[in-house]
């Protein structure tokens, strides 16, 4: 299944919606679309991953160095991913956490917004 991702603002933060599978194969699309959100970011940004179907590692990694990135310039960073398949990846990784990942949108925007003031 190929990659799509949309990228969109909302209540003063930004969404990257990604829809397929995350692997080796899709990864160069993947961090396209994350380099062009984080060259301009300048609100918290939410990943929303509920319609990812497969992530294998170099998805997580592309996730952990965009979490590192935006933290950097001084926004949150959170992504949804509803209990599943792929929110098991961030289980077993123990990235739960660390990534802020929530099991909706607000969920997330909260998590995203609040990283931002703090």
């Amino acid at each position: 299944m190929p990659l799509a991702v949309k990228r969109s603002r909302s209540d003063g933060y930004e969404i990257l919606a990604v829809e397929g599978e995350i692997d080796i194969a899709t990864a160069p699309r993947m961090l396209a679309a994350l380099n062009e959100a984080l060259a301009a970011i300048e609100s918290p940004l939410v990943v929303d991953l509920s319609s990812v179907v497969f992530m294998d590692s170099t998805g997580l990694a592309l996730l952990i160095n965009a979490r590192r990135r935006v933290v950097r310039c001084g926004h949150g960073f959170a992504i949804v991913c509803p209990s599943g398949p792929i929110a098991r990846v961030f289980e077993i990784a123990d990235m739960v956490e660390r990534l802020r990942v929530c099991p909706d949108r607000e969920s997330a925007r909260l998590a995203a917004t609040g990283a931002a003031r703090a």
